[in-house]
């Protein structure tokens, strides 16, 4: 199983007296709008579970896998390191694109100024 997205679960109120729990699929799974959707409720780790499928029957073995989710502070330091790698790089592409060694013509008699 994989996460598509989140949404929050909304109040659909039909009548005065009729209110249904209302969750909204993300809009990549559109193609799956007028379909009879199956829903299961199962548990977890002690919390509910809730599986949407297009078939009744349901014979699977679920395995969920948490998303790995960085924290703010590891984040923020892996793209400071980005910024850092990258001007390293840069700094070592001025050093080695300047002086002579660059030149096309290596005989000094041949460039019009030298400094």
């Amino acid at each position: 199983m994989k996460l598509l997205g989140k949404s929050k679960v909304m109040k659909h109120k039909v009548k005065p007296e009729i209110t249904y729990p209302l969750v909204r699929l993300p809009q990549s799974e559109i193609n799956l709008a007028g379909e009879t959707a199956y829903v299961f409720k199962t548990e977890l780790n002690g919390k509910p579970l809730y599986v949407i499928a297009l078939e009744e029957e349901l014979n699977c073995e679920l395995k969920v896998t948490q998303p790995i989710v960085k924290s703010d502070l590891e984040a923020r330091i892996e793209a400071l390191e980005k910024k850092f790698y990258t001007h390293l790089e840069s700094e070592n592409k001025e050093e080695t694109e300047s002086g002579p060694a660059e030149i096309r013509t290596q005989d000094p008699r041949r460039v019009k100024a030298m400094s």
